[in-house]
């Protein structure tokens, strides 16, 4: 679960399974909006002036594959507001990859993200991606109905 922090995405809370292989976040726990699930499934959902004054930011290249240009990820906004949520595969980290669904308060307005990490041949695979991203779409409206939302965020 993050929060959007200046151009960062702060993880609030992390639930890490005993067997992973791997700890993905070190140090202070932030991440680049656009190099994460959870941060482009929060800035979908910004204002256009708000999201705008991030893209006018110079976009950090994390890998290879990390989505830089202004123009590309406004296109990405776009496709994850539409849908309700966010995918991103190897733009953090090589080889993993994360789905995430906005959380949204009593006023509808979007106060962080959840969503899940992993490797990006097990989550995106074609008999798991789907179940996965119900998963976190349904754990987001109920975690936003508990917040007082009275309207539906999008599922999946």
């Amino acid at each position: 679960m993050g929060e959007l922090v200046n151009d960062e995405v702060h993880i609030v809370h992390q639930a890490v399974r005993p067997e992973a292989l791997v700890q993905i976040l070190a140090g202070d726990g932030a991440l680049p909006w656009h190099a994460c699930a959870l941060g482009q499934a929060i800035v979908a959902g910004l204002d256009p002036d708000a999201q705008e004054a991030l893209l006018a930011t110079p976009a950090q290249r994390l890998t290879g594959l990390t989505v830089t240009d202004p123009q590309a990820l406004r296109q990405m906004l776009a496709l994850t507001r539409q849908r309700g949520y966010a995918v991103e595969a190897h733009a953090g980290t090589l080889g993993d990859a994360g789905i995430a669904a906005p959380l949204f308060d009593a006023s509808g307005r979007i106060t962080g993200a959840i969503g899940i990490v992993g490797p990006a041949e097990r989550l995106l695979s074609a008999d798991r991606q789907q179940d996965l991203t119900d998963t976190v779409c349904r754990t987001a409206h109920a975690l936003s109905q508990a917040a007082g939302t009275t309207d539906a965020p999008p599922t999946a």
